[in-house]
């Protein structure tokens, strides 16, 4: 009896088990970064930045304008200046076409042509941190799922064992052979046992959940994420000086706020600028009816030209110009202040999850052995309980042990998982 029961738990299980379609955490994390609201959001802020620096860039184009007008006026009389005759024409025309060539700005366009310049590679860094960023957040759920599936199963094994080993517990009993504190025992081993595995079912929906937020799509029941399996070369973690080497030159947040320092230090050059003289060349084509620049006016279509250079110099502003650039400075020393908390964060994070992984890889080669030291334990008690030399309970209890110590171990390989992509992403090195 106790193997039959013990025999169709396993054959339901592999009939699921056969079913499942396993999602990689590659093809995931693909349907996030194509779904992220965040992403797309990103994505206009580089348009939008790209926009910004073809505006700059336009500072110092040639700006060709056309001009036209047709007036009609009425009540005015003829004048005369001396023996001169001045006619009154009633409907009067223009048209011109000009162009103004800027040829010195005191370095106000080229500083603002390169503060955009940086503001648009600073929102690419910006995008590729936030990418990173919902990348861990995809691997960290996925994971989690994984390892709350691995519980799952290791817990339905183990509530198939405990439910063989309390029915023999009840046919001893009946033959006077257990008491009813064994039973008890078994029974009460049993149900916690399907509380853990509930609290892991619950950890599995939650863990699904979330992917559903971040992938915008519905998992069906059979489709499962991979399991928690490690490689060789995933035993260590690299050396911290390494770490640390990597994200000051990897992380695109840092990146992005270096950039924007930059871009902000340019912009108080260019607020200074408006202290210095402006130097354009203008030319311009005008035909008029009449032309204005002929006297005697004539109502006859006339055309003009001219060519010169425009020179403009802000003398006194009443503290414009200097307010600016102190509002310049003031915002520039700011990101730069940003820039060395975050460049201190960084490296704290980049601590923390070098620590982490480095505990929870101890802790792997800890829960491994204690694992098999666990199914060793309960080989020996199964075998002196079915030869009379050991108690119902130490079977129970050598169980519990071996539930427990693979549920940790599987955990911990999970565990290991989401530390490696924690520190990656702290380094910089997660696309």
């Amino acid at each position: 009896m106790k193997n039959l029961i013990f025999l169709t738990c396993i054959l339901a299980s592999n009939v699921v088990l056969a079913d499942r379609v396993i999602l990689s955490p590659e093809e995931i994390v693909r349907l996030t970064l194509t779904h992220s609201p965040t992403l797309k959001s990103q994505d206009e802020s580089i348009r939008a930045a790209s926009a910004r620096r073809l505006q700059a860039d336009a500072g110092l184009m040639p700006q060709l304008d056309a001009r036209a007008q047709a007036l009609h006026f009425e009540g005015l009389e003829n004048q005369a200046l001396g023996p001169v005759s001045i006619p009154v024409i009633d409907d009067q025309f223009s048209a011109s076409l000009g162009i103004t060539q800027p040829l010195y700005t005191g370095g106000r366009v080229t500083q603002q042509k390169e503060s955009m310049r940086l503001g648009e590679k600073a929102t690419h860094h910006a995008r590729a941190f936030s990418s990173s960023d919902l990348t861990l957040q995809t691997l960290t759920a996925y994971w989690q799922w994984s390892k709350a599936l691995a519980r799952i199963e290791a817990f339905q094994a183990a509530v198939c064992r405990m439910q063989s080993l309390a029915t023999d517990t009840r046919n001893l009993e009946k033959a006077g052979l257990a008491t009813d504190n064994d039973r008890l025992a078994v029974d009460v081993a049993l149900d916690q046992t399907r509380l853990e595995l509930d609290e892991a079912e619950q950890s599995a929906d939650l863990s699904r959940i979330d992917l559903t937020t971040l992938t915008g799509r519905n998992f069906s029941t059979n489709e499962v994420p991979r399991k928690p399996v490690l490689q060789p070369f995933d035993n260590q973690a690299p050396p911290l000086p390494e770490s640390l080497a990597k994200a000051y030159e990897q992380r695109a947040d840092l990146a992005s706020l270096r950039l924007n320092t930059r871009g902000s230090e340019a912009l108080v050059e260019a607020a200074r600028a408006d202290h210095r003289p402006q130097v354009a060349l203008i030319a311009r084509v005008e035909e008029g009816r009449p032309n204005q620049r002929d006297f005697p006016p004539d109502n006859q279509w006339r055309e003009d030209a001219l060519i010169g250079a425009t020179v403009s110099w802000n003398l006194f502003d009443g503290g414009l110009t200097r307010a600016k650039t102190a509002e310049a400075k003031a915002r520039a020393t700011r990101e730069a202040l940003q820039c060395q908390a975050l460049e201190e964060a960084v490296a704290a994070q980049v601590q923390k999850a070098h620590l982490s992984l480095q505990h929870t890889l101890n802790r792997l080669q800890t829960s491994r052995h204690a694992e098999a030291g666990a199914t060793r334990n309960l080989e020996v008690a199964t075998d002196l309980w079915k030869n009379g030399a050991a108690r119902h309970s130490d079977v129970m209890e050598a169980q519990s042990k071996l539930t427990t110590a693979t549920a940790r171990r599987i955990a911990t390989e999970a565990d290991v998982l989401i530390g490696q992509a924690i520190l990656k992403h702290a380094t910089g090195g997660m696309p």
